[in-house]
C-alpha cells in the first residue's frame, strides 16, 4: 500500500522505502561513458588498481580511454528517474545514499615497478625466477591504464622483449640502437619512409661479425615503434622524434654542467647524427628539455633535467624561477602541463602560481610572483 509525503502543501505518493544497501554504488558517467555503454560494443569498461596497494588510485578504462574515479560525499539529495514518461506525483521507491563516485578523464600510466632494463648485456636476464611480469597482458592488467595508453606508452618509452622478458631499453643502449639502425638504413639505401621489419633487421645484422649481436630483431622493432609510425605492416620513420632525441642527448652532454652559445650548440647537435643524416634543427623542437639565457646573438642553452623537478606544482613553479626568473610562455608550459590535472586552459592554470604579462611580438612572459 502507497503512502504520502507531504510538504508545503505538496504530496507525493511513495510505494516503497528502500532501506540502505551498500552493495549498490552511484557513479556519475560522461558523455563517452554513457555512449560506451549506449553502444554495447566490444569495448569493455573495467575498473583498475595497483594490486596490493590500498591507497592505490581507482580508475575505469575503456579501450583506449581511462577515467580517474574519486569519491564525492554529499548530503543534498540525487534522484534517479527512468527515461519514461510518469505521473509527476507518483515514486516507485525511495533511497538515501551519502556519496557518489566522481568520473574524471585522466592519463593512464604504466606499471612498470618490475620491468627490468636490458642495456645490451649479452646474459640476460640475471635471474628470470625474479621476472614478476611475463607478458603484455599482465602488464596490461597491472597497470591502471587502458589497453590504447598501454601500447602507445610502450612504444615511448622504448620497451622491448629480450629473451622472452619484457624489458625498457636504457637510454644510452636505445641511442646506440638507434644510431646504428639509421646507418645501416642509409647504407643499404632503403626507403625511410616505408621500412619492413624483416630487410630493416637483416640490415643491421649484416655488417656484424660471428661474435655476440645486441641489436637483435625485437631491438630493431623496438627503435621502428619509439621512432617511427607503423603503416600497413611498415615504419615511417619520424625525422623531427630522430632529431629532438639527439638534441636532448646533446643538452646532456654538452650543456647539463654550463650553458654553452646557442650557435656552438646547434653545431655539436648536428655532430651527433651519422653522416648525411638528412633533417632540421630548431632549438624549439627541445622545449621542455632546456632553458634560454640572452636575447638576439647572445642567447646562452643550458639544459634542465625534469628528473630533478618537484612533483608538486607550486614548488616546481618556485623551482623553475630559481634557474631563471623570466620565462616565455610557451618555454615553460612544457614543463608545468603535466600538472593541469583539471584540465584548465594554460594561461589559467600558470596564472595560479605566477605572473604573465605581454610584451612585444606577441609574447607573453611569465615570472614569479
Amino acid at each position: 500500500m502507497g503512502m504520502q509525503l507531504k510538504k508545503r502543501k505538496m504530496s507525493i505518493e511513495l510505494y516503497s522505502a528502500v532501506g540502505l544497501d551498500d552493495s549498490y554504488k552511484l557513479l556519475q558517467l560522461t558523455p563517452d561513458l554513457v555512449k560506451i555503454l549506449k553502444e554495447g560494443s566490444d569495448n569493455v569498461l573495467q575498473f583498475k588498481s595497483l594490486s596490493g596497494d590500498d591507497k592505490a588510485e581507482v580508475v575505469l578504462c575503456s579501450r583506449d580511454k581511462t577515467w580517474l574515479v574519486k569519491q564525492k560525499n554529499h548530503s543534498n539529495t540525487v534522484l534517479l528517474m527512468r527515461g519514461e514518461e510518469a505521473e509527476a506525483n507518483k515514486l516507485v521507491a525511495f533511497a538515501r545514499t551519502t556519496f557518489e563516485y566522481e568520473t574524471r578523464a585522466s592519463h593512464g600510466e604504466l606499471n612498470l615497478e618490475s620491468i627490468p632494463i636490458y642495456d645490451g648485456d649479452e646474459v640476460f636476464p640475471r635471474d628470470r625466477s625474479k621476472i614478476k611480469i611475463k607478458n603484455m597482458d599482465e602488464l596490461l592488467e597491472n597497470s591502471a591504464c587502458s589497453e590504447l595508453e598501454c601500447e602507445t606508452q610502450w612504444h615511448t618509452l622504448g620497451g622491448c622483449e629480450v629473451n622472452g622478458c619484457l624489458c625498457l631499453l636504457s637510454s644510452g643502449f636505445l641511442s646506440k640502437a638507434l644510431h646504428v639502425t639509421l646507418m645501416s638504413v642509409m647504407a643499404e639505401n632503403l626507403n625511410s619512409d616505408s621500412l619492413a621489419l624483416a630487410e630493416t633487421s637483416q640490415a643491421v645484422s649484416k655488417d656484424m661479425d660471428g661474435s655476440f649481436n645486441p641489436y637483435t630483431r625485437e631491438v630493431v622493432k623496438t627503435v621502428l615503434n619509439r621512432f617511427g609510425t607503423l603503416q600497413e605492416g611498415s615504419w615511417r620513420l619520424n625525422h623531427a622524434e630522430i632529431a629532438q632525441w639527439y638534441g636532448i642527448q646533446a643538452l646532456k652532454k654538452y650543456v647539463s654542467q654550463r650553458s654553452m652559445a646557442l650557435d656552438e650548440f646547434l653545431i655539436r647537435w648536428k655532430a651527433l647524427f651519422p653522416p648525411f643524416f638528412p633533417c632540421e634543427l630548431d632549438i624549439d623542437m627541445l622545449r621542455g628539455w632546456h632553458l634560454k639565457r640572452g636575447d638576439g646573438e647572445a642567447v646562452q642553452v643550458q639544459y634542465v633535467s625534469r628528473a630533478t623537478l618537484p612533483p608538486g606544482a607550486r614548488d616546481r613553479f618556485a623551482a623553475l624561477f630559481q634557474l631563471q626568473s623570466e620565462w616565455l610562455l610557451e618555454d615553460i608550459a612544457p614543463f608545468v602541463s603535466e600538472l593541469n590535472h583539471r584540465g584548465l586552459k594554460l594561461e589559467s592554470f600558470i596564472t595560479k602560481y605566477a605572473r604573465r604579462r605581454r610584451a612585444g611580438n606577441g609574447r607573453v612572459i611569465v615570472s614569479g610572483r
